[in-house]
């Protein structure tokens, strides 16, 4: 379930471009380059690191990359962070997901101190319960920087989305293992399918996205493969067949059928924790067995599995020719979450 939402700032919470793309000139007229550049130039300018900035969309070489940087931030302090505002509907748009009950994140490539500033100077810094930006002391990612955000919020990377505008920050979520919502009006995604067009719109996405929630726990098997440990929908929770691999090594452990059970077992409890329901809550199951010699001792620890429940789930137990990694068992459950 998403909990947070964590922003860009450049070109997804704020229009900041005239005192970006003023002080990106101002830095390479004082450098001492006087020819004009194209917007497409300056739009690449937003997004990556600062010196990273200065190489992408100016070419600039790594020899003047310190200075450019020096010079571009004292004009930044000076006049360029004044040079912006909110996109119209951000500020509603903020309090409206506080109003859900969504805990609020700023995570820029911008160093903190600034970061706090603009949010300052804008009269925002209250809308958010974290704010993190880059450090002059280490060289951080976009991932880096919204690590820093889950930290202080106290969530899993399965419990966040990221908002932003740029590759920069589609990779930075990745990269975080968060969520991603692209917003087609800030400076590099253009529109496309699944993008948000307005403030507003996040919104929108976030409702139709909670339809359909995928979910993931380091506390049972990864997904190896192109599905999700489990889905929830409409109420439910649809888990995906589970084996008895630990989760701590990786491997299958040995043993006897009923033993490769109880590892399952631990599994499937683990994945219904992270959807937020438990076992008790499970109406439908499925026992895949590689010899139906091995049903008897496996129902033994499936009961046991199931003895708090109210009412037993529904079930099917079938025999099938072989079973992924060659194991003995494999259980798939539904769940009301």
């Amino acid at each position: 379930m998403v909990k947070a939402v964590i922003f860009d700032f450049d070109g997804t919470l704020a229009d900041s471009s005239p005192g970006i793309f003023a002080t990106a000139i101002h830095t390479m007229r004082t450098l001492g380059f006087q020819e004009e550049y194209s917007a497409q130039q300056l739009r690449r300018f937003v997004g990556p690191p600062l010196r990273d900035c200065f190489s992408v969309a100016f070419g600039l070489e790594e020899s003047l990359l310190d200075k450019a940087v020096e010079i571009y931030r004292a004009e930044y302090h000076r006049e360029g962070m004044y040079r912006m505002s909110l996109y119209p509907g951000m500020r509603e748009t903020l309090e409206r997901l506080r109003e859900m009950g969504y805990l609020i994140g700023a995570a820029s490539n911008k160093g903190e101190q600034t970061l706090l500033a603009c949010l300052g100077n804008l009269g925002a810094a209250d809308l958010f319960d974290s704010i993190h930006g880059s450090s002059r002391s280490a060289r951080l990612t976009k991932g880096d920087i919204i690590t820093l955000v889950l930290k202080d919020l106290g969530l899993r990377p399965c419990e966040a989305v990221m908002v932003g505008d740029t590759e920069n920050d589609r990779i930075g979520a990745e990269e975080a293992g968060v969520g991603f919502i692209g917003v087609s009006y800030g400076f590099g995604y253009t529109k496309h399918k699944g993008s948000a067009d307005s403030p507003e719109d996040i919104i929108r996405i976030l409702e139709e996205e909670k339809m359909i929630e995928k979910i993931e726990t380091k506390s049972a098997p990864a997904a190896i493969g192109p599905y999700s440990q489990a889905v929830k929908a409409n109420g439910m929770v649809f888990a995906s067949g589970q084996i008895p691999i630990d989760p701590a090594t990786g491997n299958v452990i040995d043993g006897s059928a009923a033993e490769q059970a109880e590892q399952v077992f631990r599994n499937i409890k683990e994945v219904l924790k992270a959807a937020g329901t438990d076992i008790s809550k499970v109406v439908k199951a499925t026992v895949f067995l590689k010899s139906m010699d091995d049903f008897a001792s496996v129902n033994e620890v499936y009961a046991k599995a199931f003895e708090a429940s109210p009412v037993l789930p529904a079930r099917s137990a079938v025999q099938v020719g072989k079973l992924p990694k060659d194991v003995k068992v494999e259980i798939e459950v539904i769940a009301l979450a």
